[in-house]
Formats: structure tokens, sequence, C-alpha cells
């Protein structure tokens, strides 16, 4: 009700009317942001998150992930869940060695930790070792880490009761507003714990200024790259029936653009990538950039190891429900990180991975996921996911 007076208020629905496409405005979703099927899994949760084992892969596909790719598969037993890389949902080129992809994962092994100890389960986490490499021909699922269980007491948390609140906010932030000192010292403690893995925050003008350039450089970097233009593209869900299919990838209602733009891009043909990208752009310099109190980046020893991957995730993940608890919006702005992964495909010289390395100021450690923070101006809308019994091998 209050979407549909909202856009009367606003003078979209008379025009509509005059359009005569009122029922197109209906059929492409206008009216129904974060509804129908695709989003029963968020319901889900809240209402009956159950019990047991299969209790942990309910919380695991409300993680984020890359695009919302949701590259995740389980084997569930009695007394174990594995989790396995499901390659065949991959980024191409904007992900070619699936970093993100692991990375994601290990925010699906952040939400199953998190559950476990709520549902009095002890935990033994190992995490696969090895290599990052190039996507294969025929990607196949293979094992990213096991939890073996054991029954202890409930260990219940302010952060694993934030999983069904947790949505990315891609919005522009209040910087009216600015973070205190005390959430800086609270978000370092967050991923103190966590070996080979490394939290640096940015909040000062001139520091913000300096990550601001480099996410819009890097985005235009993108943009102009053909193949990872196209790649991005196929993860974007603009048609309302898309969304309700595939129950996946990136909708219009999360784009953090402005309600009565988001309505009339549902309305109009699907968005040529060219177009596409230069909204990306426009919203990238004019809000991402200057729009946020803090930045911050997520660094480890080896951006191409697997368990490092997976860890740096579950620091994101913890970092993301951290935030939420305290009525903060966040969001990834992985671009210079996923221009350092295409520079090294065309063997070029690493010259994104060496700003990112000015920037940390500490060549010990790797860059591997970026981010911004801050008090959020409006609020974040929840993303499709597919339910877990399409996700149970």
């Amino acid at each position: 009700m209050q979407r549909r007076s909202f856009l009367k208020g606003s003078g979209v629905i008379s025009i509509l009317l005059a359009g005569g496409i009122v029922w197109r405005a209906h059929d492409q979703g206008v009216f129904s942001a974060g509804e129908g099927r695709a989003y029963e899994p968020w319901q889900d949760w809240r209402s009956d998150p159950g019990t047991g084992p299969l209790a942990l892969v309910h919380a695991a596909i409300l993680a984020a992930s890359p695009h919302n790719s949701q590259p995740w598969l389980f084997r569930v037993t009695d007394r174990s869940v594995e989790l396995y890389a499901d390659a065949r949902r991959n980024l191409g080129m904007f992900d070619p060695y699936l970093r993100e992809m692991y990375i994601g994962l290990g925010c699906a092994v952040e939400n199953m930790m998190l559950t476990a100890a709520a549902q009095g389960y002890n935990v033994e986490l190992n995490l696969a070792p090895g290599a990052l490499t190039r996507i294969p021909e025929r990607p196949e699922p293979v094992l990213a880490a096991s939890l073996a269980l054991t029954f202890g007491t409930a260990q219940k948390s302010s952060l694993q009761q934030a999983i069904a609140q947790r949505h990315t906010n891609r919005a522009g932030y209040d910087m009216s507003r600015p973070l205190s000192p005390e959430i800086f010292g609270k978000l370092a403690n967050l991923a103190k714990d966590e070996s080979d893995v490394k939290l640096f925050l940015y909040t000062g003008e001139a520091e913000r200024k300096r990550m601001g350039d480099v996410l819009v450089e890097a985005t235009k970097t993108i943009i102009a790259d053909q193949q990872m233009e196209e790649d991005s593209q196929r993860w974007i869900r603009d048609r309302w029936p898309d969304v309700q299919k595939y129950r996946d990838g990136l909708t219009l209602d999360c784009l953090g653009l402005p309600r009565l733009m988001v309505a009339a891009a549902k309305i109009m043909p699907s968005m040529p990538a060219k177009t596409a990208g230069k909204y990306w752009l426009d919203q990238t310099r004019e809000v991402h950039a200057v729009k946020s109190p803090l930045f911050g980046m997520i660094a480890v020893r080896d951006r191409y190891d697997r368990a490092q991957s997976l860890r740096a995730g579950r620091v994101w993940q913890r970092i993301h429900l951290w935030a939420t608890t305290q009525g903060l919006g966040a969001q990834p702005i992985n671009q210079p990180v996923e221009v350092v992964d295409r520079e090294r495909t065309l063997n070029r010289a690493p010259q994104m991975a060496q700003v990112l390395a000015g920037i940390t100021g500490d060549p010990a450690w790797q860059a591997t996921f970026s981010f911004r923070m801050g008090y959020p101006t409006s609020e974040a809308p929840p993303s499709p996911r597919r339910p877990v019994e399409d996700v149970i091998v």
C-alpha cells in the first residue's frame, strides 16, 4: 500500500494510465518489490528457521555472494554439512579465478557457524586448501568446506539473529552522521582472530577521496571491457518474471536507485549493457564514491589461496551482520580487485594491485575485498533466493 501511495502521489500512476501500460507495470513487479516465491527463504527463516543440521543450510542460503550468484551446494547428514563450490555459477571474466566465489562461500560458512552455535553444536571446521585457478572449461562442484557437528551448549548471538535482516544497501549514506571511533574499534575486533586476514579502515577525508577515485577508475575500466560487461550483464535480472524464475542475480530493486527511476526501468524494455554500464558508473561516481563515511578493505596474505578467500568471506559476513545490528548500511565495492584479476588474466602489468598496495601501505597484505559503510538514507530491500531444496545434493 505504501508503494502505491508513493507512486500515485508522485504522479507516476497518472502517467502510466495515460500511456495505457498499467498492466505492464503490474506484470513487471512495480508494486511488488520483495514479494513472491523468490523471497520466501527470508520469510521462512523469520517464521521457522528449522532445527538440526538442515537449519545451517537455511541460514547459509541467506549469505552474501558476488552478484547474488549463490554459488553453493550442500550435502547434509545427521552430524555434518559439506559445502561445495558450484563453479557452474561463475561470473566469467568478472571473477576469472573464482576468488569472489570463494569469498561468497566464506559468507555462507559464517552463517552456518553462527547458526550451529545457536543450535547447540560444536563444530570442527575444515576449509579446502589449495590455490585458486582459472575457471575450468567444464566446471563442476568442488568441496570447499566441511562442518563436523557434535552436541554442545546453545550459544545464541546478535549476529545470528541478524541473518534475516542483513541486506546490501547500495544507496547513498548520510554524510551528516559520522561514524564514531567506537565503531571503528568494534569493526577491527571482528577480524582480529581470523588467521591470514587483516582489515583496513579509511575514514579521513583524504583517504575516502582516494578510495572513491580508485573506485570510479576501476568502474570505468570494467565497463570499457566488453567481456567483463557481458559477463556482468548475465546476472542482471531486470524482468520481474526472471526474478521469480531464477531467484538469483541483481534486481532493479536492489541497485540503490530512486524509486521513481526503478519504477520506470521496470516498465521499459530490458536495458542494453552499455546503458546499464553508464548508469552504474554514474551511481558509482555520484553516490558510492562520495556518500560513504567509511571505506574498508579486507586483505589476505595471498589473494589466490582458497582457504584465505573463505576466511575473508567469513570476516565480511561477520562485519555486515554486525553493521546490521547497529543500524548501519553496507555494500561491497569490489571493482578495484576485479580489475586486479582481469589484469592478471590479460598478462598486463599489475597496475591496480600496485595502487591497492599503496593504499594499504603494507606489501605483506593483498587486498581481496573492499566495501563502504554508513548510516542509510533509505531501506535496503531483500534479494531473491533459491530455496533449500534446490541446493541440496
